[in-house]
């Protein structure tokens, strides 16, 4: 299997160097933490089998320690500058002498020789320190606040951890239960939901949209449409060749600002040409899935988000995904969004985008998702295998892209599907692979731009994977 990563494991489980520099003749009161260990030599009858993982990032010490580990009375090895002494969680601790309990986030306080202090976090979990080494590299390098990972190896759970912080005010520890906001995962919850249409005798693939005898016909009219626009159909929206190109669903450009998805597709319709013939060409489009929810809703007779919990999401045992909303409608147990280089995620209308990028959700819940459409039998499937067949068959035009779902994955050719996504705050991955009966996804509450993000959420999820 291909790898683009480096582990660094080692490197990650040996003590890292920080100490100050004098570049006076002034004396310095050294209280910077140059190390923090929690070994085993220290602390036998733990039930650590190998010393623990550390990273620090910041003033946040990440420690993993193997499952199983008795993260009650665990006694951490800390150095410092000469004289400096350790309070954690207010208490005087000996480095190497004093357990700790670290079952939530302990504050580690260095106190210098003149009484002057420095703050540190100390944020210990169990888990596999491979997984959780390559995670805290990306939240290192790429400035992510906090990420939810969840793994099934044969449709049954086998890892989930979270990482860093759900809101970095509170520090609230994120959990395998947070709701993330999905961006364009969410189009693969669309497809399951139009595929439930169709299994139903509801909708075909071949019905067309717009124009007369289409699906809004009588929303957005027959006349003045842009020429071909009537012989776009269900299935050249879910596999993005419905011949549009340029977008209107992010905009508020051409006075769209205000209007609602079929508000917009209405002024798309007499003004936009389209740029290829429908079916001939995959050209991402989110509108098309902003239809698609709108379809979902007019067939179905409720609401997008109903319609997905109540006659999709219920027949899995899914009980916590949602539509999002802003920064004042977030759910209790939703995720804080930490945008990079000047956007701002909480500018976009996560109902206007429900059906493209709108869902949030937590890995675990995802997780039970991906089971109930595998062609798996351990968790029944809520489509027939023929109607999975036609969601997972790419297109004609584009062989890397099916109904809602990304497939044939040049690097890792074993993956028989998979979707991410992009908001300001907002970087998600889902990925199934058909020859280790895996998958795995990962959700972060930020969204970096530097080169490579992508490729290590590639990298990571592949790497998970093959862990189990």
């Amino acid at each position: 299997m291909k790898k683009r990563f480096l582990f660094y494991l080692v490197a990650l489980l040996s003590v890292w160097s920080c100490g100050p520099v004098n570049n006076t003749d002034e004396p310095v009161v050294d209280k910077t933490l140059h190390s923090f260990e929690i070994v085993m030599s220290t602390n036998s009858g733990s039930g650590m089998k190998s010393n623990a993982l550390v990273d620090k990032i910041g003033n946040i010490v990440y420690v993993t320690v193997d499952e199983g580990t008795d993260v009650t009375s665990l006694v951490p090895t800390i150095t410092s500058g000469e004289g400096t002494t350790f309070y954690i969680d207010g208490k005087p601790v000996d480095s190497g002498i004093t357990p700790v309990d670290f079952t939530s986030t302990a504050t580690l306080t260095t106190v210098g020789s003149d009484g002057s202090e420095n703050t540190y976090y100390i944020c210990l979990k169990t888990g596999n320190k491979l997984i959780d080494g390559e995670v805290y590299a990306i939240m290192r390098k790429y400035d992510i606040p906090g990420i939810s990972l969840s793994a099934t190896k044969k449709e049954k759970l086998v890892y989930s951890s979270g990482y860093g912080f759900a809101d970095v005010t509170t520090m609230e520890r994120v959990t395998s239960k947070h709701l993330f906001r999905l961006a364009s995962i969410s189009k693969t919850q669309t497809s399951i939901g139009i595929m439930t249409l169709v299994e139903r005798g509801d909708l075909k693939l071949s019905d067309r949209v717009f124009g007369h005898g289409g699906i809004f016909e009588k929303e957005l009219g027959t006349e003045g449409l842009v020429s071909g626009a009537d012989q776009v159909t269900v299935k050249h929206l879910l596999q993005h060749t419905s011949g549009w190109s340029s977008e209107h669903i992010f905009t508020s450009a051409s006075g769209l600002g205000g209007k609602d998805v079929l508000g917009r597709m209405k002024y798309v319709l007499q003004n936009v040409p389209l740029s290829n013939a429908p079916g001939t060409k995959h050209s991402y489009y989110n509108m098309g899935f902003g239809l698609l929810g709108c379809i979902i809703e007019k067939i179905s007779g409720k609401d997008y988000e109903t319609f997905m919990r109540e006659d999709v999401y219920a027949k899995m045992g899914v009980k916590d995904i949602w539509v999002g909303g802003d920064q004042y409608n977030k759910r209790d147990n939703e995720c804080v969004y930490y945008s990079q280089d000047g956007k701002n995620g909480y500018s976009n209308d996560m109902d206007l985008i429900r059906a493209l990028g709108g869902l949030i959700a937590s890995t675990d819940e995802l997780m039970k998702v991906v089971a109930s459409v595998d062609y798996g039998t351990v968790v029944p499937d809520i489509l027939k295998s023929e109607t999975l067949d036609l969601m997972y068959t790419p297109s004609e035009a584009y062989n890397r892209y099916a109904l809602g779902w990304r497939v044939n994955y040049p690097y890792y050719p074993d993956w028989s599907s998979y979707h991410g996504g992009t908001l300001a705050g907002t970087g998600t991955l889902m990925a199934r692979d058909k020859t280790r009966d895996a998958a795995s996804v990962v959700l972060c509450n930020s969204r970096s731009y530097l080169d490579g993000f992508d490729d290590s959420m590639y990298d990571l999820l592949d790497m998970v994977m093959d862990q189990f």
